[in-house]
């Protein structure tokens, strides 16, 4: 791998390369994450005339059918170049011109003004902002491993959150996950937003949950931040077997599931509620196979006499649904929260689950 600083690479060009630009490799963050403010405040800088973070991109030219480059540091900067350039916002409410950091341009030449889009600039102002260099580094001869790696260090934005630095990492366990995470269950039954890959945090729990049965693990996964980062680490390097087991398995739950809940099911609108649902199906599952349709009632059931306890006085709350809410609103990936959370429901539901904290097995197929 090598890195070369381009030496032509202006805002204009920015703008006329983007539809040959990746904005949304594996290991990026998804959505648009900087605020209008802050998005104002980078254009501010570069109308100013001070110096701005360098922008990476993968080097693809003569590598990919359609793509130029691959953006690997400074999405949110581009975004914010394109969306002023495509007049998406305008300048800050508090926008001046700096006269020390005026920039070549005629003394006649109307200055920019708070609130003005870019379509609203004077002529030459526009070719000056058109004309600005950026600091862009060129990434050539790289794997995918090295960008991944590369972004993971790079990354000076808003800060990563646990789905995306393990996403970063990169790795077959991280691609993995990926692939999980857009399942039909995921994108169907999921009530869970994914506006900061909270739907690769879930997958990687869900992964989680199969690596410590299939290694007969006695006891619940810890399923805390963590660990999991700790899993994806470990395991950037799996076997073709052990990755076709893990997603199979997976599958199997997810399939199992797809039963259970309808499309955006109110009940797996949290985290915390898609984990203790996956988790307690799976205990249930093998017994007696009990009606997809009779969970479901079940859990709204709970939800409903769970939700309901909160509003009674103390003295008559039942222990059981008050100690059900306090675990999954703290410490909810917590192995001992979560055996504590299934054992309860599956008493409640009549299954008779022990009280071990064992990881629930289940039939195999």
């Amino acid at each position: 791998m090598r890195c070369v600083l381009a030496r032509d690479f202006t805002v204009g060009k920015a703008l006329a390369w983007r539809s040959s630009m990746d904005e949304n490799p594996p290991y990026q963050r998804q959505g648009s994450v900087w605020s209008l403010d802050k998005q104002q405040l980078f254009i501010d800088s570069i109308l100013n005339g001070y110096d701005v973070p360098k922008i990476y991109l993968h080097d693809l030219r003569g590598k990919h059918p359609t793509k130029v480059y691959t953006i690997v540091d400074g999405k949110q900067r581009l975004t914010a170049l394109w969306g002023f350039l495509t007049d998406e916002f305008p300048l800050a409410p508090d926008f001046t011109v700096i006269e020390a950091n005026l920039p070549d341009v005629p003394e006649t030449a109307r200055r920019p003004m708070a609130g003005e889009r870019f379509s609203q600039l004077d002529p030459a102002w526009k070719r000056v902002f058109r004309q600005t260099y950026l600091a862009v580094v060129l990434i050539q001869n790289a794997t995918p491993d090295d960008i991944e790696d590369l972004f993971s260090r790079l990354n000076n934005g808003e800060p990563l959150n646990g789905a995306e630095k393990r996403n970063a990492l990169g790795g077959d366990l991280a691609r993995l996950i990926r692939e999980i995470a857009g399942r039909p269950f995921f994108v169907d039954q999921l009530a869970v937003p994914n506006d900061r890959y909270q739907h690769l945090e879930l997958a990687a729990r869900f992964l989680a949950v199969e690596d410590a049965r299939r290694r007969g693990e006695r006891g619940m996964p810890d399923l805390r931040s963590r660990a999991l980062d700790d899993f994806v680490r470990e395991n950037r390097r799996l076997t073709d077997d052990d990755r076709a087991d893990l997603a199979a398995r997976v599958d199997a739950a997810l399939d199992r599931l797809a039963r259970v809940f309808g499309p955006a099911d109110p009940l797996l609108a949290t985290q915390a509620a898609a984990a203790t649902a996956y988790l307690f199906v799976e205990a249930v599952a093998p017994q007696a196979t009990p009606d997809p349709a009779a969970i479901r009632r079940f859990l709204e059931s709970f939800e409903t006499a769970r939700l309901a306890e909160l509003d009674k006085p103390e003295e008559r709350q039942e222990v059981a649904l008050i100690e059900f809410t306090h675990l999954m609103q703290h410490a909810a990936n917590d192995p001992q929260s979560l055996a504590r959370r299934v054992e309860i429901l599956t008493r409640r539901f009549g299954r008779g689950q022990p009280a071990d904290g064992r990881v629930p097995s289940r039939a195999t197929g």
